[in-house]
């Protein structure tokens, strides 16, 4: 758990450097093989995940802004949202996806870096985060989605396709 605004921004850089890390060794020849998630991609498996990272990122500009943001859907309307991500990014171009998935990770870090650091750290701050420090409640969230959601499919996706190769 990061303790200073230095520690969390350097914390964003190295998950994202771990994701442009899985991404080099997926490939460009392998993001539109299905299996990763059901039959998503790769492209698919990341225009979902950038759809939630983003609403993440706007939960740091809402504070910004000193603004309450919109509830988080309830769990139920999630598949419904899932599937809404997928049919509105499955026809985009891969280059296109990507695109946003840097995007995502530089608005993150932009972020993280334009808010002083007791807004990022104060667990009180903000009776929205329920008890969590923003800063370290939105990277938790962006990096719990991937890790314990997605990476452990991907890698067996991976592991599956290095073997055909």
């Amino acid at each position: 758990m990061s303790t200073t605004k230095q520690q969390l921004v350097e914390q964003a850089q190295q998950e994202r450097e771990q994701w442009e890390g899985l991404l080099a060794e997926i490939g460009l020849e392998r993001m539109e093989l299905p299996g990763v998630t059901g039959d998503w991609t790769m492209k698919d498996t990341i225009a979902h995940l950038v759809t939630w990272w983003r609403r993440e990122v706007a939960l740091l500009a809402s504070a910004q802004r000193d603004e309450r943001p919109p509830d988080h859907p309830p769990q139920s309307q999630v598949p419904i949202i899932n599937e809404w991500v997928h049919r509105t990014n499955r026809d985009r171009p891969l280059a296109h996806i990507l695109r946003d998935a840097q995007d995502i990770w530089q608005q993150l870090a932009e972020r993280l870096q334009a808010l002083p650091e007791d807004t990022l750290l104060d667990a009180e701050r903000f009776d929205w985060m329920q008890g969590q420090a923003l800063g370290t409640g939105i990277l938790g969230n962006v990096a719990k989605h991937f890790h314990e959601e997605h990476e452990p499919l991907i890698r067996d996706w991976l592991k599956k396709q290095q073997g055909r190769d």
